[in-house]
This record gives C-alpha cells, sequence and structure tokens, in this order.
C-alpha cells in the first residue's frame, strides 16, 4: 500500500498496490483538488489520477460521476479532463466534444489538446476546424489532433476543411487551414492551386507554397519552379520551398570523422557570435549561453561540429553556407511567422509549428549526420525540434528546467494565486500544457540535464519520473559562463575620462545620461530581458519606494527594444512608467539603455565595478528582480565581475550565492528594498570579490560546463 496526501486536507486516500482507486475514491480526490491552494499539486495530482482513472474498473459509471463534477464550472473541468481523455470508454468521447462548446477559452484548449489522446470522432471534425482557426496555440492544439486523426480519417478531415476554405475569407485563418491541408495525404493538387492563385490571400499562398515543399512530385515542383521566378515575396517563399524538396531527395549524410555532431536550439533572434540582439525580445540568457557553450564546445577535441540554430529571416532560411557541414562552429537560421503571417509574440509562435519543423528539418539534413540535439525551452521550438528529432531518428538532450512549475511554485508562495487567478496565467501562459510538454520531455530525452539543487532528485518527482528507471540518463550540469569575457573587459578597461573616445558606445551613452546632479553615485545595475518573469519593474519600484538606495544610487536597467518594443517589453515599460513616472523627479536617476551585445554587457558590469571618473563611483551593485531563476547566469557574470548579487532565493542561485557574503537572497514575498540595503553592506566586505571570482572560474566557468556535457552526449551510444 501506498499513502498519497493531499495538500492542505487531513484526508488521505489509498491506493491498492496496482495504483487503483475506486470510482468514489476518485472523486474524493478531486474534491480535495477543487479546495487546495497548492495548484503546482493540483497539476500533479491531476496527471496522476487520470492514469489511475485509465484503469477504472467502472469505466461508464466514472464517466457519469466526471460528468457532474465538471459541471462545477472552468476550474472543476480542468481538473478532469486528463481522466476524460484517458477513461476507455466511448461515453468520454461525448464529454470532451460538449467541453469544446464551454464558454472558458481555456478549456476549450484542454479539450482541443486532449481530444488528439482519443481515436477519430467525426462529430469533433467541425468543431476542431473552428478552433483551428482560432490562432495561436489554439491554432497548434486543433493542428496536432485533426493531423493525429488525419491517419485513419483523412477524407472525413479533408472534407471540413475544404468546406471552411469555402466559407471563409479572412486571410489568416484561410492559411491556418491550408497548415492542416498540407499535412494532409492526396491535397497536392488544391495546394498547387491555392499557392498559384494570385487572387488568393497571401498569407494562405504562403501556407500552401511552404506545404508543397513537403511533398516531392512532379506538379509540387513545377508549380514552385515557376512562383520561384516572380522577384517578389512568392518568389522567395518559393525559392525556400525549392531548397526544402531539394533537402527531401538528398541521400542521408556520411562522415568520416568520429568527433560528436551536435545541435543546440533556441528560437531567439539574432544569434550570431556577437549575440547582438542580446536582451531584445527574448533573445535573453539562454541565448547568451548557447552562443558561449557553441564555442566551447567547439574547441573540445571530442567535438567535430556544433551546430546553433536560432530564429532568423527569410534571407537567412535561403542562405546556404557551406561551413554548415565542414566548420567546427556554425550558426544557422530559421524563421517564425512569415510576410502574411507575422509571429510577433512568442503565443504566435505556436501556430507556426509547421514551418518551424520545416524549418528544423531543413539545417538539421543540411548539417546532418547529428549525433544530438540539445533542447531547453518549454516552447513551440522545443516543441517542434523534439517532433523533427524523433522523425529524424537523432537523439535528444533535455536541460529540464521546472518551468512553468516554479512560476506556479513562486505565485502561490507569496499568496498571490486563487482559482480565477490561476485560470487566468494558465490561459495566458499555457502553464498547464507547458509543463506536461516538459515532464514529457523529461521522460522522453535520451539524455536528461538537470540544474544545480540542493536535492536535484526531487526535479524528478516534480516531473512524475521515477530515478530508479531513468538510472545513468540523468546529469547534474552547472550553466557557465564565458569567464574570459569578463577578464578581457577587466584588461581592456580604462576607469578615467582622457580616453573617452576608446569606450564602447554603451559607457558613452551611459555617461550622457547621467545628469550633473546624479554624478558620482554608485550603479545599480540589472540586466535581462524585458520580460515580466525578470521582475525590471519591481526593481525599479524598491529603487524608488526607497529614499535611502535612490538617494545613493543611479538605477540602470539593460534589456529591451526601447525604440520598437515586443508588445511584452511594452508591458513592461508601461509597468516602469507606472512605478516611475515620466514628470517624477526620481526619473532622473533611472537609465534605460536597451539590450546589448555580449561584450558591451560585460564592460558594463566591468564598469560598475571600478566606476568612471566624473560620471559614477564604484562599488555598484547587481540586484535580480525575478521571483525565481532556473540558474541564473547574469547573477553569476556579475560575480566573476567582482559585485555584490541581490538574488532570488528560489531556484539556483541558493547553489552558488552566499547570502550575506557573496551576495543576498530575497525570498519571494520579502521585500526586495530590504535586499538591496543589505548588500549596500556587503561592497566593501573584505575577502568577498576573491571568494566570488574564485568559485565561478573553479566550479562555473563555460569550459567546465562543456566538459561535463561532452561527458553526458557521450553516454549515448551513436545513432549515426
Amino acid at each position: 500500500m501506498s499513502l498519497i496526501q493531499v495538500s492542505n486536507h487531513e484526508s488521505y486516500v489509498r491506493e491498492d498496490e496496482c495504483g487503483v482507486l475506486s470510482n468514489s475514491q476518485l472523486l474524493v480526490e478531486f474534491e480535495f483538488l477543487m479546495r487546495s491552494d497548492d495548484f503546482l499539486r493540483v497539476m500533479t495530482r491531476s496527471s496522476q489520477l487520470a492514469s489511475i482513472a485509465s484503469r477504472s474498473a467502472d469505466p461508464r459509471g466514472l464517466m457519469v460521476d466526471l460528468k457532474s463534477f465538471s459541471e462545477g464550472g472552468a476550474f472543476s473541468s480542468l481538473l478532469v479532463m486528463e481522466s476524460l481523455a484517458a477513461v476507455k470508454d466511448r461515453s468520454a468521447d461525448q464529454q470532451l466534444i460538449a467541453l469544446l462548446a464551454h464558454p472558458f477559452q481555456l478549456v476549450r484548449r484542454h479539450a482541443t489538446w486532449l481530444l488528439g489522446r482519443r481515436k477519430p470522432i467525426a462529430s469533433a471534425f467541425g468543431p476542431l476546424v473552428e478552433q483551428l482557426a482560432v490562432g495561436g496555440i489554439d491554432s497548434m492544439h486543433a493542428f496536432r489532433t485533426l493531423r493525429r486523426w488525419s491517419t485513419a480519417s483523412p477524407d472525413g478531415i479533408r472534407a471540413h476543411l475544404a468546406g471552411a476554405l469555402e466559407s471563409v475569407d479572412d486571410g489568416h485563418v484561410r492559411a491556418r487551414l491550408v497548415d492542416l491541408l498540407g499535412s494532409l495525404k492526396h491535397s497536392n493538387e488544391l495546394l498547387v492551386r491555392l499557392a498559384a492563385d494570385s487572387g488568393e490571400a497571401l498569407a494562405a499562398r504562403i501556407a500552401a507554397i511552404g506545404a508543397l515543399g513537403d511533398r516531392p512530385g512532379s506538379n509540387s515542383r513545377a508549380t514552385l519552379q515557376r512562383l520561384a521566378g516572380a522577384e517578389d515575396v512568392i518568389g522567395t517563399h518559393a525559392a525556400l520551398a525549392l531548397s526544402d524538396l531539394e533537402v527531401f531527395k538528398a541521400p542521408p549524410a556520411q562522415c568520416s570523422n568520429a568527433g560528436l555532431r551536435i545541435a543546440q536550439l533556441v528560437l531567439a533572434a539574432g544569434l550570431d557570435g556577437k549575440l547582438s540582439r542580446g536582451g531584445l525580445g527574448d533573445t535573453g540568457g539562454v541565448a547568451s549561453l548557447l552562443v558561449s557553450l557553441g564555442e566551447a564546445l567547439a574547441c573540445r577535441p571530442e567535438v567535430d561540429h556544433v551546430l546553433t540554430i536560432g530564429r532568423g529571416t527569410f534571407a537567412d532560411s535561403l542562405s546556404k553556407p557551406g561551413y554548415l557541414k565542414d566548420s567546427a562552429l556554425a550558426y544557422a537560421m530559421i524563421t517564425v511567422g512569415d510576410h502574411g503571417r507575422p509571429a510577433e509574440t512568442p503565443d504566435a509562435a505556436w501556430e507556426h509549428l509547421p514551418a518551424i519543423k520545416r524549418g528544423l528539418r531543413r539545417v538539421m539534413q543540411e548539417a546532418a549526420p547529428i549525433d544530438m540535439l540539445h533542447l531547453r525551452m518549454a516552447d513551440a521550438g522545443t516543441l517542434a525540434g523534439a517532433e523533427v528529432a524523433e522523425a529524424l531518428g537523432v537523439p535528444v538532450c533535455f536541460s529540464a528546467a521546472p518551468d512553468p512549475h516554479n512560476v506556479i511554485h513562486s505565485l502561490q508562495s507569496r499568496g498571490e494565486l486563487d482559482q480565477d487567478k490561476f485560470l487566468q496565467l494558465c490561459a495566458k501562459e499555457h502553464l498547464w500544457f507547458r509543463a506536461r510538454l516538459v515532464e514529457r520531455l523529461a521522460e522522453r530525452a535520451n539524455r536528461l540535464v538537470l540544474f544545480p539543487r540542493a536535492k536535484p532528485g526531487e526535479l524528478l518527482d516534480v516531473f512524475g519520473i521515477d530515478s530508479r528507471r531513468y538510472g545513468q540518463r540523468v546529469a547534474v550540469v552547472s550553466e557557465g559562463i564565458d569567464v574570459d569575457l569578463i577578464r578581457r573587459a577587466e584588461r581592456t578597461y580604462d576607469c578615467g575620462e582622457k580616453e573617452t573616445q576608446e569606450q564602447p558606445d554603451i559607457l558613452l551613452q551611459l555617461a550622457g545620461r547621467i545628469p550633473k546632479s546624479r554624478r558620482n553615485l554608485p550603479l545599480l545595475l540589472s540586466i535581462g530581458r524585458f520580460n515580466p518573469v525578470k521582475g525590471m519593474e519591481r526593481v525599479a519600484a524598491a529603487w524608488a519606494a526607497d529614499p535611502l538606495i535612490h538617494s545613493r544610487y543611479n538605477l540602470v536597467l539593460v534589456g529591451g527594444d526601447l525604440v520598437n518594443p515586443t508588445q511584452t517589453e511594452q508591458t513592461v515599460l508601461n509597468a516602469i512608467d507606472q512605478v516611475i513616472p515620466l514628470e517624477s523627479p526620481l526619473r532622473e536617476g533611472l537609465v534605460l539603455l536597451g539590450g546589448r551585445p555580449r561584450a558591451d554587457v560585460a564592460r558594463l558590469l566591468v564598469a560598475t565595478v571600478q566606476g568612471r571618473v566624473g560620471f559614477w563611483s564604484k562599488g555598484g551593485l547587481y540586484v535580480d528582480g525575478a521571483l525565481k531563476e532556473e540558474f541564473g547566469l547574469a547573477l553569476i557574470e556579475a560575480m566573476a565581475a567582482g559585485l555584490v548579487v541581490i538574488a532570488p532565493s528560489t531556484g539556483g542561485p541558493p547553489t552558488y550565492v552566499v547570502h550575506g557574503d557573496t551576495g543576498v537572497l530575497v525570498d519571494p514575498g520579502a521585500d526586495l528594498a530590504a535586499g538591496i540595503r543589505h548588500g549596500i553592506s556587503l561592497v566593501n566586505l573584505p575577502g568577498r570579490v576573491k571568494r566570488a571570482q574564485t568559485l565561478v572560474e573553479e566550479r562555473y566557468s563555460i569550459a567546465a560546463m562543456a566538459s561535463q556535457l561532452v561527458s553526458v552526449y557521450q553516454a549515448e551510444p551513436s545513432y549515426r
């Protein structure tokens, strides 16, 4: 017998040795979860109960009970939906289909997703095609469910798509329908007609052209060759589709070298060796890590080739550099969104899953053979990467962070989550689905990498993984930074003002932005993406609200596109304007520098430590305003430069920040300003800088990380 405790309740429900509960016991469990305020537990236990429900001795009776329970509202529907999808009784189909008409979009979205676990249901084709038209992640879920069903019911699904195309004029909606059409057999004729029709919506034509690149055949090639002759957007997309056809027919690549060939992926823009778009949009710490890590891996004698895949323009996608195969280090870019249907937000990227997969397959086959694809994020790129790797037979290494699990944990630990807020958060950030994506990837990956924690094995429990069964496929690897980049910045930095023309633009701009009345104050620095999870507005609020801090420090925030901000970046900028209004006198002490390349960031960290005569004094601090950090690369860089760091106490920072010595750890619900004041008292602590820098150099260099990962990669047999 095993004991299962439901958080915040005195009652317990016991499973028998086969993990079985009676229907009435299952209902008791759901009732407990309905009253729970531990939403991480709610998600985890809901998955466990679905597994138990699949073994119910009375599935028809269970369906009656679950139907009655789900009528309690959106939250109760979410609790039981995975169990509905798992029960081996056709009556569950009708309950899930009924939820496609639920008034709350999140419930309709989850029903669309979970129907993919069932056999095809003809009465669901119409409602799912309607969901396909919605856009974003809703379209992606409908696409994946209908695509799975198309193997058994292609004609019925094709008929619904054809009917929808006859009745819909909106170009974006038509493009989403065409995306699915492109995945169905025997659709070439209609795709060719849509691609060649100059009166068709641009987005739909582009979707049809992209789909033809996945379908070798004489009519596809002839159409694409004709369209590629045009010097316009259609010609560009047709040329890219022809490139995909060439990849299709190419024989499997061979490689005579015995070294490892590694691919690593993050869908960040401008992912080049300089990280020229660092801090802009979604180009954050992981992007910076992959640039440095690629260089470090390429220097290892066991590695022949490292391919770093990011997000770029169509011009990037069309280029076919020979060094993809032959050089030790290469970058390849794929597009997310197109001229007819841009993907300007992370949410919009989900509906472009078919095009993302085509781009990944293209660059991976051009760079083949590949021994391992390393994935890291809970996003559309990682989902696409896992599916492409499976299709190509490429093993996957997954760095599994409990994200979005930790988002939920941090918010509920601060008392900021109730049922309504949890539902809103799931609707906006797709936390429930992304948590399941992380769990599934962690369970299925050939190699699993965990972040350092006091008890790293506890992460496996979060993911629902039996560590005894997973065995040697699990490794704990510390992330690392390019320490040499910081040291080069130190060697070349001159804190005097006599050589201003030799200073990089970022320091000249910073000097020019500090008013005379606030010169010679040290800097309070924070660097990162302008995304709400990074807490930039929280740093601004703490600085503005505390007279001691804002009178003694200028606040410098680095990140975000200040000229053409994304919707997410604008949300953060608006939040900063709310806590420090433009007309406030405090605004004079705030400097926004926007996103910067990594070399600029290194110089700024050094300058914050050493000061600059006539503009700011030495002895600044680094503040991370996030409620949690899975690891915190920017914190490690700040410690390497010699800064006191103010860091969240959740996630990775407690494994390397010594509270009261090299920095200050702040609990999610604690006063950030108090943490900053504590940090001020540590600046001149004897030996602090040396202790911090020694720790980083010995344990958190990018070279050490590369060495650890090579061992991880080599532990799997070659799949070439």
